[in-house]
């Protein structure tokens, strides 16, 4: 009869496909933070890291490339994403499975993405402002007369409401870019091999 810690490391190695023969992801995650945290910091290019890697397992070159996927978002520079496309294709060129193209590809369009996003959110933002300074003015204009009137509430009430559609539409502009871009994201993921 098995224990109740043998079983739980059973499913552990199903889970992290590991076997007495492999080390598991998280292991090798462990190992790579060391070796990739400078070029995390930006003090070691796509070339060092190729350096770094060489000779590696593919499993480790893999779990690499994965962090580096993993890294970029729609808040990172177009420069940052670059670095990690330069990056992926180098330990692509490790792996020798030729799929540096697809990654270039995939990463291309990634940087469009980021630049698409930061750009309407300029706008957005430059919107929200425009909308918020403009019921300020309202308000502020004759505060006294709004009061004798008893428009006060409805001005307010017509403020909170323009407020939550404001919100729900950078809400909205947030979770389309951020699907889109995750989707671009699962696609480079379930690429490597």
């Amino acid at each position: 009869m098995k224990s109740a810690y043998e079983i739980a490391m059973e499913r552990a190695n199903k889970i992290y496909g590991t076997d007495d023969k492999n080390v598991n992801s998280l292991e090798i995650r462990e190992e790579l933070k060391e070796i990739m945290a400078p070029f995390f910091k930006e003090d070691m290019n796509a070339e060092g890291l190729w350096h770094e890697l060489k000779g590696k397992e593919k499993s480790y070159l893999n779990e690499a490339q994965l962090m580096l996927i993993e890294s970029i978002g729609l808040r990172n520079s177009s420069e940052q994403i670059k670095r990690r496309k330069k990056a992926v294709a180098a330990v692509e060129s490790l792996k020798e499975s030729g799929n540096s193209t697809f990654f270039e590809k995939q990463f291309t369009q990634a940087q469009s993405l980021q630049q698409q996003y930061q750009t309407q959110k300029k706008q957005l933002d430059e919107q929200v402002k425009q909308h918020l300074e403009q019921a300020q003015q309202g308000q502020g204009q004759n505060p006294l007369a709004a009061a004798q009137n008893g428009n006060g509430e409805a001005q307010n009430g017509m403020n909170a409401q323009m407020k939550q559609q404001l919100a729900q539409k950078v809400s909205e502009f947030q979770e389309g870019y951020n699907k889109r871009f995750n989707q671009l994201i699962e696609k480079m993921k379930a690429e490597i091999e």
